[in-house]
């Protein structure tokens, strides 16, 4: 495959790998470690219509000092904190550039290289055993590539909630909001003067803000005692300065759309 969709969306496509471990009886902290992936269609780019298709890894591993990995596509982050209530660490992410796309005026505007993030996250997650089990997670990501490719950092805040509906269905749904520098948006929304001469559109200098909303939905299926399967429907909203792009505006569409499917093989 020649082209990979960009980040934020190829970890949405994890996100069916990432819960397809819980136990549809049990929803004690004793989770087990998996290995899987995922497969999904999403825009080609940021704020992008056409579409494109990408497959993603996924694992959960506790270490024997009882610290958790977790690696869902082109993001991954170490919680040195517990498996349930407050969890922290490290966090690294692969954002995927902007190059050779199909677009005959946007492949006119400057190339985006794909770049590494680095940064923390801290969070909480609740989970409740009781007649009706349900996990409560929410987790606020720091990143920035320290100017490589753009200027500034990345935050983003996320929520999500799993419960079942059977003895082997489980439904989750998410929401979540993403706020980014200046140096972010003109990196990736902006067009230069140089871009405007040779595409045609408006020059276009965005500064920072809330970047975009997100929500999904997810269903996963018990196979067997070790494999699960699962599929996510995941949607963005590009907000204010990424929004009013002409980029987005003139050429691609504010509402971004992913779905996928993925399996995942779990063990203790």
């Amino acid at each position: 495959m020649g082209k990979l969709p960009r980040h934020i969306v190829v970890a949405g496509t994890a996100i069916v790998v990432q819960n397809a471990v819980a136990s549809p009886v049990d929803l004690s902290n004793a989770l087990p470690n998996f290995f899987g992936g995922g497969v999904g269609s999403t825009t080609e780019y940021a704020g992008g219509k056409d579409r494109i298709v990408g497959a993603v890894p996924g694992m959960r591993y506790v270490t024997s000092s009882g610290h958790l990995l977790e690696w869902y596509g082109t993001y991954a982050q170490y919680n040195f904190g517990s498996l349930t209530g407050f969890q922290w660490g490290p966090a690294l992410a692969l954002r995927l550039g902007r190059r050779d796309v199909d677009d005959a005026v946007i492949s006119q505007i400057h190339n985006v290289d794909t770049t590494l993030e680095g940064g923390g996250f801290a969070g909480y997650e609740y989970s409740h055993v009781g007649e009706v089990p349900y996990r409560l997670r929410g987790e606020i990501t720091v990143v920035t590539n320290a100017g490589v490719v753009y200027s500034g950092a990345r935050v983003s805040l996320n929520t999500s909630a799993w419960f079942p509906v059977h003895a082997r269905i489980f439904v989750g749904g998410g929401l979540g909001a993403t706020w980014v520098s200046g140096g972010f948006n003109e990196t990736y929304y902006g067009v230069t003067a140089q871009d405007a001469a040779k595409s045609g559109l408006p020059a276009y200098t965005p500064g920072g803000g809330l970047n975009q909303l997100t929500s999904w939905i997810a269903a996963i299926y018990q196979i067997s005692p070790n494999w699960y399967a699962g599929a996510l429907v995941y949607y963005q909203r590009l907000m204010e300065e990424a929004a009013d792009s002409p980029i987005v505006t003139q050429r691609g569409t504010r509402n971004q759309i992913t779905y996928g499917v993925g399996i995942a093989y779990a063990f203790r």
